[in-house]
């Protein structure tokens, strides 16, 4: 057997290999080689086979866990970049945002792309550590009423909070600094999102219009038995001050058509 010149790497090995030996029939997008004429090639060709199958069941099981997962997240169970392009190629993963997947099959949601962002802003970190640990990063105002069944706010742009400034080139993503407590935000629905109360509260800050803060106010307060008005009024009183702040908070009961003393 003649001489391989090396060139780049065990693809490029194969592709030379299959120009030497017209008999050796070569799949390029799989690189999928079988011949008895280069024992090298087919060696590469085997153990790339067997990686491939070990990180493909790696990323099911990602997928399986995380729903939407980050390429840091994969890197973690040894997963490499390049089989995550092969398992787009495949038609096995779709790309949401750049850095982040979900699983071909699993059915698409319209809040991918809102759990794609909320976990690249610490993409090496899986759900359940940053469940374990509050680092302040959450979704809210009308991104959170509108996943909460507040009034008529739209999913996006995705609007999140977060300690310190986060910066994002996706152009549906609104970051904005705000300390968020952790008794002020759910995780029922697999991402952090702001309560009804803490979301009314936001919305106000944001400046939303009255009128749409309003009538999110009447939903939770028709549909939800547990939602605190005391909470809303103290966060109220302690971002503009007794008078101001019990001013916002009697207006927004008297807009949203809500008898004082009623809700607890």
């Amino acid at each position: 057997m003649p001489d391989l010149e090396p060139l780049s790497g065990n693809n490029a090995r194969l592709v030379q290999c299959a120009a030497q030996y017209p008999a050796v029939p070569l799949i390029v997008t799989g690189i999928v080689v079988s011949t008895s004429k280069c024992c090298i090639c087919w060696e590469i060709t085997y153990n790339w086979r067997m990686k491939n199958k070990d990180h493909i069941s790696s990323i099911i099981e990602l997928a399986e866990s995380e729903g939407v997962f980050t390429t840091a997240q994969a890197a973690r169970l040894d997963i490499p970049r390049d089989a995550l392009h092969d398992a787009c190629v495949s038609g096995r993963l779709e790309r949401i945002v750049h850095g982040a997947y979900r699983l071909m099959g699993s059915g698409s949601k319209e809040t991918d792309e809102l759990f794609a962002l909320w976990k690249l802003t610490s993409s090496k970190l899986f759900a359940y550590e940053r469940f374990a640990r509050w680092d302040g990063v959450c979704v809210g105002g009308s991104s959170a009423a509108y996943l909460n069944d507040m009034g008529d706010f739209h999913l996006s742009p995705y609007r999140f909070f977060s300690r310190e400034r986060i910066s994002s080139r996706n152009p549906s993503a609104r970051f904005g600094i705000r300390d968020v407590e952790r008794r002020d935000v759910s995780f029922e629905r697999g991402i952090p999102v702001t309560r009804p109360e803490r979301t009314v509260f936001d919305l106000v800050l944001d400046r939303e219009d009255p009128s749409l803060i309003a009538g999110a106010l009447r939903d939770v307060a028709s549909s939800d038995s547990k939602f605190d008005c005391a909470r809303l009024q103290e966060m109220l009183v302690g971002k503009y001050g007794e008078a101001k702040g019990g001013s916002i908070f009697k207006s927004l009961l008297a807009n949203s058509g809500i008898v004082e003393g009623e809700m607890h």
